[in-house]
């Protein structure tokens, strides 16, 4: 009987906790970034924080960020202010075909938070950081880009360019990048990758980059850090015929790395190939091949001048 008793008992705390936390209002859902980005940007960028300090490349180079005194002072003014960099979540970029205008949407825990931000005002006097509270909301003033506050989590911050297509963005009546000209790039991307982008490319921006890149209109590219490290790249070009043509130049300028003292094993793990007007790039390197191409580059780095005598 006793048995049954402290069964039953046991159901009804398992019911009552059931009931009340049903009961509870929902945590609001946050914005998708690309939802408060311009549909008129030409590139935008993902870069998922969390996921980016799980990777073993992040963790094995972590300790270069702490050895920069800037860098170091500016994650100390983060803890001290509660924003720390391990809170951080995702951050959003977008620039715009002028390549003046950018935007950014920085989402983690307690980002828009009045007192967090004074703190880091305080805290980073030099960065040009500002909370101006005299308006009928606060605006963040960061060098010469403007933000508002979307939520505790979220801050939006813009140059002034972008400024009105942000403002009804948030009013919710602006076109935005999660369905504008881009999303159809953006889609095509792997989901699960850590770091990403996709864009536009203006003809005399390719041409600058390379003389075989003159027919590059689109790109979208991508990191996988699992293991070391994948770069993923598809070159968008003008038609079929010119990703064949690049294609066939790139090949021949990869084959010339071959006699660069390159190890052949690292040369392996590049993937060159063409998907319909799509010229597509893939680097897969793991840790091994990685602190190979560390030593490699020790090995050739010139040996420090001697002190002259005294």
């Amino acid at each position: 009987m006793r048995r049954v008793l402290r069964s039953f008992r046991l159901s009804v705390l398992l019911a009552l906790a059931f009931v009340l936390a049903c009961s509870r209002p929902a945590a609001p859902a946050r914005p998708d970034p690309l939802a408060l980005l311009p549909a008129d940007a030409s590139l935008v960028a993902h870069v998922d924080l969390q996921a980016l300090r799980a990777a073993p490349l992040w963790q094995q180079n972590r300790a270069l960020l702490d050895a920069d005194p800037d860098a170091r002072r500016t994650l100390d003014a983060l803890a001290a202010c509660r924003v720390p960099f391990e809170n951080l979540r995702t951050l959003d970029l977008a620039v715009a075909a002028n390549g003046v205008d950018v935007a950014a949407v920085l989402v983690g825990d307690g980002v828009g938070e009045r007192e967090r931000l004074t703190c880091l005002e305080g805290q980073l006097p030099d960065r040009g950081l500002k909370l101006d509270a005299s308006g009928p909301e606060p605006v963040v003033v960061l060098g010469g880009a403007r933000g508002r506050i979307v939520g505790p989590d979220v801050l939006l911050l813009a140059t002034a360019g972008w400024s009105q297509q942000l403002d009804a963005l948030r009013a919710g009546t602006g076109a935005s990048a999660a369905a504008g000209p881009l999303q159809p790039l953006v889609a095509r991307v792997a989901p699960d990758r850590p770091i990403w982008f996709a864009g536009q490319v203006p003809t005399k921006a390719a041409v600058s980059l390379a003389p075989a890149l003159s027919g590059l209109e689109q790109v979208r590219g991508a990191l996988d850090l699992r293991d070391g490290l994948g770069v993923e790249l598809a070159l968008g070009m003008r038609g079929e015929d010119v990703a064949g043509a690049t294609l066939a130049e790139l090949k021949k300028q990869f084959e010339a790395l071959r006699g660069a003292g390159i190890p052949p094993a690292i040369l392996d793990r590049v993937g060159l190939g063409q998907t319909g007007r799509e010229v597509t790039i893939e680097v897969r390197l793991g840790m091994a091949e990685i602190a190979a191409l560390h030593g490699l580059a020790e090995a050739l780095r010139p040996a420090p001048a001697p002190s002259p005598a005294p």
